[in-house]
């Protein structure tokens, strides 16, 4: 199916819709869905726009992707990976996982980006490739931001999606043209920081699974992602902390010490300086699913 009007249906398949928000903006579009009773979906996809997907809700655990007909592979994705298809790629696929799920969808007319980039020296920019999962905590935080402004009528909307979205794609052409230290180590670094959170990982052993020094290690995953690797890792362990304080029961402490946080007020004072609140806050925010 080829993408132009306002009914973007990226993945096809038996499933119940349990929500889904739209809303417009010049020369842009976010639709955020929510769905149950997933099986394999598939897709088949020609947009005139880019298309930035954020993973919200679900596990996709296997499938198989395909760019202009050729085969694109597939990385399993959790809550917070993002996929990117330049406007006119073909993008078709199938994927299995998590039976709910939810996803945001975020279409740029490429005119609006040129619009936006414009003091960029545009000429002088990498052109933008598809990438069919990854993690990346500036644009996750915002097409989060864009996701927050569906609903919300604040004449200044606008704006704010606008600087989210210039956002969005001055991060992905810094990929492109930055190399991460993950693309020549595979996904090892990152994997291995989720494989477990309690580890303590040094700067040595993550550069040498990227297969780089560990100054070269170290520049490449910040301008990749934004961060030092030690503010990753964090991150990283709060997220999986939210994971069991929204869906667990489980004690504070105990959340604190499975995530890799060595006591319980160390991780407090992240949580708060990451999150805005404390762990118990965010917490009474959510209803408890245990």
């Amino acid at each position: 199916m080829a993408i132009s009007g306002p009914q973007p249906a990226f993945k096809v398949g038996d499933c119940r819709t349990i929500s889904r928000d739209k809303r417009s903006w010049h020369r842009l579009e976010a639709d955020l869905v929510r769905r149950s009773g997933l099986a394999k979906e598939e897709t088949a996809i020609t947009s005139s726009r880019h298309v930035v997907l954020l993973n919200v809700q679900g596990n996709s655990e296997r499938g198989q992707y395909f760019i202009d007909g050729r085969n694109a592979g597939f990385a399993p994705r959790k809550p917070g990976a993002i996929l990117f298809v330049p406007a006119g790629c073909s993008w078709r696929g199938w994927e299995a996982g998590a039976s709910t799920a939810a996803y945001l969808a975020i279409l740029v007319n490429p005119a609006h980006v040129a619009e936006l980039l414009a003091g960029g020296q545009l000429e002088a920019l990498p052109s933008l490739s598809p990438d069919l999962g990854f993690e990346d905590p500036i644009i996750l935080n915002a097409a989060r931001g864009i996701g927050a402004e569906i609903r919300d009528r604040n004449p200044l909307s606008a704006m704010l999606v606008e600087s989210y979205t210039a956002t969005i794609f001055a991060q992905l052409m810094r990929r492109q043209r930055y190399p991460a230290a993950v693309r020549k180590g595979g996904l090892a670094p990152i994997q291995r920081i989720d494989d477990d959170l309690t580890a303590d990982l040094s700067l040595l052993q993550l550069a040498e699974l990227a297969g780089l020094s560990v100054p070269h290690f170290c520049r490449a995953f910040r301008q990749t992602l934004g961060c030092p690797p030690y503010a990753f890792i964090i991150r990283r362990r709060i997220e999986r902390a939210k994971d069991f304080l929204r869906h667990s029961s489980m004690p504070v402490t105990d959340i604190a010490l499975s995530c890799g946080f060595s006591s319980s007020s160390h991780f407090s004072n992240s949580f708060r300086r990451e999150v805005g609140m404390t762990p118990v806050a965010y917490r009474g925010t959510w209803p408890c699913k245990a």
